[in-house]
């Protein structure tokens, strides 16, 4: 990624709970991304995509090293994200750079990068079409469908399709559906989003838990975002307010 891909802080703040989520949380086949009843983890928040690419290349890296049997067959001839912008005249290690197949990386993530199902443009689209994932898989596969776990941030949730979305999940009872929010108070020109305490928002006067409580969304509230053992309990009490226990999975299946 170039220095000038912008919304750096959101993929860094969002990072611990997405790591929890790549390694601990989300049920899928690293061998297969493409297979259609696995979890899927939905950037929502589309502009947070140097954080997707860093994850999901530290995800490549980790197989490669630990368990290269089970990178995706289709990049079988090199497990993980390789990208060089020099050419093999200028330097001459860069020849093996330009072997491996690969293309730029998309500004919001796209279908083009494997596990990415759906594209996210204008704040709250993203949100939207990732809770229609989440009804067609509940519609499709019935008790047992795959989670859709989506990374938003608060101030992607102030559009009032955000709302209008969130209240059709939790009327549906979609209990798929999972939104995790980097709220850090911080938008290009404000570092006040939301009501704080008596502080008014310069966007709007709920926070994310207000919101998600007005349309008859589950909340837990993690203290600290920064200490990842709390972001991990938070996520395992959200799989377990579930009806459906864990799935079993093997990349044999």
């Amino acid at each position: 990624m170039c220095p000038t891909s912008g919304h750096p802080g959101g993929s860094i703040s969002s990072g611990r709970f997405v790591a929890g989520l790549v390694f601990e949380t989300a049920e899928y086949d690293a061998s297969r991304p493409e297979r259609p009843d696995a979890d899927v983890i939905s950037y929502a928040a589309g502009h947070k995509a140097l954080g997707l690419y860093a994850m999901w290349a530290l995800r490549d890296e980790v197989l490669r090293v630990a368990a290269p049997r089970c990178c995706p067959r289709r990049r079988a001839a090199g497990c993980g994200w390789r990208t060089c912008s020099a050419s093999a005249a200028t330097r001459p290690r860069a020849r093996r750079c330009h072997q491996v197949p690969r293309k730029a990386l998309d500004g919001h993530p796209t279908p083009g990068t494997p596990f990415v199902r759906l594209s996210t443009g204008a704040s709250g689209v993203g949100v939207s079409a990732s809770l229609g994932l989440a009804l067609g898989a509940r519609d499709y596969y019935g008790a047992d469908a795959p989670r859709v776990h989506m990374v938003e941030g608060e101030g992607g949730m102030t559009p009032g399709r955000v709302a209008e979305a969130l209240a059709g999940a939790g009327t549906a009872g979609l209990d798929n559906a999972f939104l995790h929010v980097d709220w850090n108070q911080a938008s290009i020109d404000s570092n006040r989003v939301c009501r704080d305490g008596d502080q008014p928002g310069d966007y709007v006067q709920w926070d994310p838990r207000e919101l998600a409580y007005l349309h008859d969304w589950n909340v837990i509230y993690v203290p600290d975002g920064k200490d990842f053992q709390q972001v991990l309990a938070a996520q395992r009490s959200a799989l377990a307010l579930g009806a459906r226990s864990r799935r079993r999975w093997s990349t044999a299946r």
